[in-house]
């Protein structure tokens, strides 16, 4: 998706229908390029995958030159791009202003996880661990 602009929306981006965390996902590649959300309420961009079969290797996200204002206050989670699970992540050069999210993005795994040049402003913070968390299934 390139030079689209996203204003005064209830939703932005969902790819999280998975319920029973089996490793799916419901796009392999996403790529948003000069692009504007303004006034978003939740789920700017939710591009989740579960599961721990690390042989499903995928999800591909690039957020680069974008700009996300006012967005993300009525988000559960407090996180303006979810990113759980998914294994290539890049987020670079965008600018993040006056969200009311606790972070940006979690980013999981520094290996094939980036963000650089990215400008924030009153809007939580890019946060990167190495593990993904793993849920107790017993």
């Amino acid at each position: 998706m390139n030079n689209s602009t996203f204003r005064n929306c209830q939703n932005g981006f969902e790819f999280s229908e998975e319920i029973e965390d089996k490793g799916e996902y419901n796009v392999e590649n996403l790529k948003i390029d000069g692009c504007t959300f303004d006034g978003i309420q939740a789920n700017v961009i939710d591009y989740y995958r579960g599961g721990y079969d690390e042989s499903t290797v995928g999800g591909n996200l690039i957020v680069t030159n974008s700009t996300f204002t006012n967005s993300g206050a009525k988000e559960k989670d407090g996180i303006l791009i979810n990113t759980y699970g998914i294994i290539n992540v890049d987020l670079r050069n965008n600018t993040f202003k006056n969200n009311r999210v606790k972070e940006i993005a979690h980013l999981w795994g520094a290996k094939n996880n980036s963000h650089s040049g990215n400008s924030i402003s009153n809007s939580g913070k890019i946060v990167t661990e190495e593990n993904l968390k793993l849920k107790l299934l017993y």
